[in-house]
């Protein structure tokens, strides 16, 4: 809670900057619970098939770094978010393959979390789903290069409690282009080869109205973020596009501020506008994933990864999802 008495004789900046030290853990949020893009994602997929995949990604943070770069030990916050997802392909738009998808993750926060020993609520629930379309529109197999452009649109649709600290649910409107090119490095498309993958999105975000946190009402508002993803998946058993690579994530933007009022005990209200929460979506993540075709139409992929760079948010230990998918 916000002590009012530090607030006497202080000027509206003293205040805003009391304000936003008392909420800087508040709006911690993370982009893309779902993960981003997957190397299987790159393949130009055949038509008129269903794709469902279930999987799950367990990541866990014992420190927190502010904007400035400083660390807040004494940290835990882990979360296992399980995903459902549903993919469909259509008859080719002029040799264009394309298709819809929809992307449901779940958000479970694990255990007590807290940042800097001091103990934060949390909500767990259905986050935002993400409902997208995608299109393929250059594809050579003799070099396998495949170019892909997508858009997803997320709905503030999520579980979202007001009075807890973290929530599964960003509560706000996201709109996320995506493109992404897969080239082969060296050796044959249909035989051991390396690719190199890389994924680019932006995020827009919608504005969070009604946000409130203790004497604090107003709009909770970011930035928009961009994601950088490159992987390098070689290709050692062709027959069931086995694969095992590297991958690199990188995250900027992002930042988080509050417009509103500060509602005093007195019953005057206070604009302190705007309200940096110090939340910020920056990261630089590295990783080996892997995956295979287990059967014709049954196929199984992992990453293993880890933050090796955060400013404005929660720096993960482990990073590691596993997914399963079917193809109908």
């Amino acid at each position: 809670m916000l002590n009012f008495n530090l607030l006497k004789g202080k000027s509206k900046s003293q205040i805003a900057m009391a304000i936003a030290m008392s909420l800087g853990t508040i709006c911690i949020t993370q982009a893309a619970y779902a993960g981003g893009p997957l190397p299987y994602d790159g393949i130009s997929p055949p038509p008129n098939i269903t794709v469902t995949q279930l999987y799950n990604i367990f990541s866990s943070a014992s420190n927190y770094y502010t904007v400035n770069g400083n660390k807040e030990g004494n940290t835990n916050i882990q979360t296992e978010v399980p995903v459902f997802r549903i993919i469909h392909t259509f008859n080719p738009v002029h040799g264009m393959a394309w298709g819809v998808q929809l992307i449901q993750p779940y958000v479970d926060f694990v255990g007590s979390t807290k940042i800097g020993g001091a103990e934060l609520s949390n909500s767990s629930g259905l986050a935002e789903p993400q409902l997208s379309a995608f299109i393929k529109p250059y594809n050579n197999p003799e070099t396998d290069s495949v170019l892909t452009l997508a858009y997803f649109i997320s709905p503030p649709t999520g579980t979202y409690n007001s009075n807890a600290v973290l929530n599964a649910s960003t509560n706000n409107w996201v709109n996320n282009p995506e493109i992404g090119y897969t080239h082969i490095l060296f050796g044959k498309p249909q035989g051991k080869r390396l690719d190199f993958q890389i994924w680019g999105d932006v995020y827009y975000y919608g504005k969070a109205d009604n946000y409130h946190s203790g004497a604090f009402t107003g709009v909770k508002n970011t930035d928009r973020s961009e994601q950088l993803l490159v992987y390098l998946p070689y290709y050692i058993h062709p027959q069931t596009a086995g694969y095992v690579g590297l991958a690199f994530e990188k995250t900027w933007g992002g930042k988080q501020y509050l417009t509103g009022d500060l509602n005093l005990p007195s019953g005057k209200s206070i604009a302190v506008n705007p309200i940096d929460t110090g939340s910020r979506n920056n990261f630089t993540r590295v990783g080996i994933d892997g995956g295979t075709f287990l059967t014709p139409t049954v196929a199984l992929q992992a990453q293993l990864s880890t933050d090796v760079h955060v400013r404005g948010g929660l720096k993960n230990d482990v990073y590691f999802l596993l997914q399963i998918s079917k193809v109908f």
